[in-house]
C-alpha cells in the first residue's frame, strides 16, 4: 500500500477509515441494539463503494485502459459490487445483523486490499481485447456473489444454532428469517455459478484466441493454480445446486458447503497469485508507470 500513488494511497486511506469506523458502529449497534446506526453505515457504505470507484477511475487513466486485470483492481471491484449488493439489499432487510455481516464483509474486503495493493501495471499487448473484459467482470462478479453467498450461510448457521437452543431473544427482529436467510445464500451461489461460467467460457476463448501472444500454451493454462482450483470450484458449484436441488442437500449442508467454495475460490484469486506463483497474469511491467510511481512518491517526500 505504500508503494500507491500519493493521491491514490489518500484515497484508498479514506476507505480503510471509513470502513474501520463503520465496522465498530456495526459492532455497537449489535451490542447497544440501536437501530439509529443503519442508517449511518449505509451511508458510509456508499461513501466507501463512491471512493473505490474513483480509485478505479484513476488507475484507469493511469493504465489507459479498463483496470480489472490486476489483483488489486479485482478486489476493489469486488469490493464495489459487495457494496451495492448492500446498499440494494438494505432498502428490503432493515435487521441490523443483516447491516453489521455486511458492514463486517466490507471491511474484511479492504483488508484484503491493503494485502495485495501495488502500482499500476499495464496490460500485455495481446491481452487488449473484450475478451479479458467480460472474463474480469465475469469473475469479479463470481467472487462477489460467493462472498455475499457466504456471508448469509453465517447468518443462516449462528441463527439455526441460536433456535436449536432456543434463544430467541437475540434474534427477534434482529435477525433476517431462516428462511429468506436461506434463500438469499441459494440467490448468491446461482449467480456465482452463472458468472462463473461466462468467466470459464470467456476464458477459454481469451485462451483460444491470445494464447501464443501470452506466452503460455494450453498445457500451461491447463496446469495453472488459478486455473485449476477455479474449475474445481466451478464443479464444486454445480454439485451442490444439483443435490441441493435433488433435495439431497438441506440448508445446513449447502450453507456449509458455500463457506467452503468460498474460500476456494477467494484463494483462487489471491492466494494462487502469492503461495502458488500463478502464471495466470495478464499484466507486464511498465518502466514509465515505475518511474511516475517514484517521481511522485519522491515530490510527496520533499513537499512534506
Amino acid at each position: 500500500m505504500l508503494e500507491l500513488l500519493p493521491l491514490e494511497k489518500q484515497v484508498f486511506w479514506g476507505i480503510v477509515i471509513l470502513s474501520a469506523v463503520s465496522s465498530a458502529l456495526a459492532y455497537r449497534q449489535i451490542a447497544r441494539d440501536d437501530a439509529r446506526v443503519r442508517h449511518l453505515l449505509t451511508a458510509m457504505a456508499s461513501l466507501q463503494v463512491t471512493l473505490g470507484a474513483v480509485l478505479l477511475i484513476l488507475r484507469a487513466v493511469a493504465i489507459r485502459a479498463f483496470p480489472l486485470t490486476g489483483i488489486f483492481e479485482s478486489v476493489l471491484i469486488l469490493m464495489v459490487f459487495i457494496g451495492m449488493t448492500f446498499l440494494f439489499l438494505s432498502a428490503f432487510m432493515q435487521q441490523v445483523w443483516f447491516s453489521a455481516g455486511m458492514t463486517w464483509v466490507l471491511f474484511i474486503i479492504v483488508l484484503l486490499a491493503a494485502v495485495v495493493a501495488k502500482p499500476a501495471a499495464v496490460l500485455q499487448e495481446a491481452a487488449r481485447t473484450p475478451w479479458v473484459i467480460v472474463h474480469a467482470l465475469s469473475m469479479t462478479l463470481a467472487g462477489a456473489m460467493i462472498v455475499f453467498a457466504a456471508a448469509m450461510s453465517l447468518l443462516f448457521l449462528w441463527s439455526r444454532n441460536r433456535l436449536k437452543s432456543r434463544q430467541f431473544l437475540p434474534l427477534l427482529g434482529k435477525m433476517p428469517t431462516i428462511e429468506k436467510l436461506e434463500a438469499l445464500n441459494l440467490l448468491g451461489l446461482r449467480l456465482s455459478f452463472v458468472t462463473l461460467t461466462f468467466g470459464l467460457v470467456s476464458g477459454i476463448g481469451l485462451v483460444a484466441v491470445k494464447s501464443a501472444g501470452l506466452g503460455m500454451t494450453l498445457g500451461d493454462w491447463l496446469a495453472d493454480s488459478k486455473v485449476v482450483l477455479i474449475a474445481v470450484a466451478w464443479v464444486g458449484l454445480l454439485a451442490l445446486l444439483v443435490l441441493h436441488h435433488r433435495l439431497v442437500f438441506s440448508g445446513k449442508t449447502a450453507a456449509q458447503a458455500a463457506l467452503v467454495l468460498c474460500f476456494l475460490i477467494l484463494f483462487a484469486f489471491i492466494g494462487s497469485r502469492i503461495f502458488c506463483k500463478s502464471s495466470h497474469d495478464f499484466e507486464k511491467e511498465s518502466p514509465a508507470l515505475h518511474s511516475q510511481v517514484e517521481s511522485c512518491n519522491a515530490d510527496y517526500t520533499d513537499w512534506h
